[in-house]
């Protein structure tokens, strides 16, 4: 038997190679530019190219863990993520870093999509919540920490480095899942294998209700992902904002995420995690409207960093309740259930994240898109639903 600290933080740590694979090399950007012979912007190219390959990832994932097992699904995961990241050092051009990153970024969603499955194979309801807020906390610590690892190892070394470094980071991952969590965590009774992976996935999209907070989650997430797309225009061009005031004003809201983090295990001692839903959904429509404010009255700073600190933080609430809430209905299907949120989450908000950046960049546009995404987030955790404890497994 595992304790409940140690899969914690085992499952946090693995899902975490997704934030360092994404954030830790963005200083390397203009030395590896330099060193393929190619433009920054090209470079860039890896973001989408990981994110687009990390959704279809979790697509697979999850469902084959429901036929196969989560030990063999996970680990062959990382085993991809790390012979990738070697193989993304070794890189020679862009085409190359481009195949061998979709290749990484693939293997990190086909592993991480099982932590909400094993979460789900063990708790649901307040304990899901609670477990899935905890591996939140840990994983809010992941992309703050993972552009300052990689700016220190070009300190001190070359770009392919920072790669090196995910590579031995997950192939740690792998001794430690083998002999830390799978050696010790108790069989779970599954229903007989089915290989046919459409079914599965028709089997989740039929139920409405999991529907209802899969979208909660994909909503609460674009509003964060466009907020991200257009940071740096935000607070250093709109604003003005020197490069520390940027790095200050970022660093509240993941301060407030976790703040908010704090909070939701607080309550969730008293309350069920779809009561939490009905009014912390409706906060953060609230500070976006705020933001949609300060942009038509051109308000300034002292109103639009707090809402958006709300905005972004309330996150730290929302996230942990509807994926407890969502994955509660598959019992049998915990991995299925999760490809398919991973995929709508990932695949969905790029799309709308995407839709930002082609209309003209303004403060207004840019705020505007986040409300659509609050207010019919609101709209979908406000709307008349029997509760969680009322769904039967």
């Amino acid at each position: 038997m595992i304790s409940t600290a140690r899969l914690t933080i085992l499952l946090a740590m693995t899902v975490a190679m997704g934030p360092f694979a994404i954030d830790a090399y963005l200083p390397s950007f203009p030395r590896i530019a330099e060193a393929l012979g190619v433009e920054v912007h090209d470079v860039s190219l890896t973001i989408s190219v990981y994110m687009l390959a990390f959704a279809f990832g979790q697509l697979f994932g999850g469902a084959l863990s429901d036929s196969f097992g989560r030990r063999w699904v996970m680990l062959s995961g990382v085993a991809v993520f790390s012979l990738s990241s070697v193989l993304i050092a070794l890189s020679g051009n862009l085409t190359e870093l481009l195949i061998w990153r979709a290749a990484q970024a693939f293997g990190a969603g086909f592993t991480a999509v099982s932590v909400p499955a094993i979460v789900r194979d063990r708790a649901t309801g307040r304990e899901a919540a609670t477990l899935f807020s905890l591996i939140g906390l840990i994983m809010i610590i992941a992309p703050a920490i993972a552009p300052t690892v990689g700016s220190a190892i070009l300190a001190v070394s070359s770009w392919p480095m920072i790669f090196i470094f995910l590579a031995a980071y997950s192939a740690m991952m792998i001794v430690l899942l083998w002999f830390g969590l799978f050696a010790k965590l108790e069989t779970i009774k599954r229903a007989p294998r089915d290989y046919r992976l459409l079914p599965a996935y028709l089997a989740v999209l039929s139920n409405p209700s999991a529907l209802r907070f899969i979208m909660i989650i994909t909503l609460g997430f674009s509003s964060m992902l466009i907020f991200l797309t257009h940071a740096s225009y935000i607070y250093q061009k709109w604003f003005g904002l020197s490069e520390f005031g940027f790095s200050a004003v970022f660093a509240a809201n993941i301060a407030t995420m976790a703040g908010c983090n704090f909070l939701n295990r607080f309550l969730l001692k008293r309350m069920d995690p779809d009561h939490i839903l009905k009014f912390s959904v409706p906060v953060q429509a609230l500070a976006i409207g705020g933001l949609v404010a300060a942009a038509a009255f051109d308000i300034g700073l002292w109103m639009f960093v707090p809402c958006m600190m709300v905005s972004v933080g309330s996150l730290g609430m929302i996230g942990p309740n509807a994926q407890a809430c969502a994955m509660h209905h598959f019992e049998h299907q915990a991995g299925t259930a999760a490809s398919i949120m991973g995929f709508t989450q990932f695949m969905l908000a790029g799309a709308i994240s995407a839709a930002s950046a082609l209309v003209p960049e303004s403060l207004i546009n840019i705020t505007l898109f986040m409300g659509a995404c609050g207010f019919l987030c609101a709209a979908l955790a406000l709307a008349p639903a029997k509760p969680l404890h009322a769904h039967p497994l």
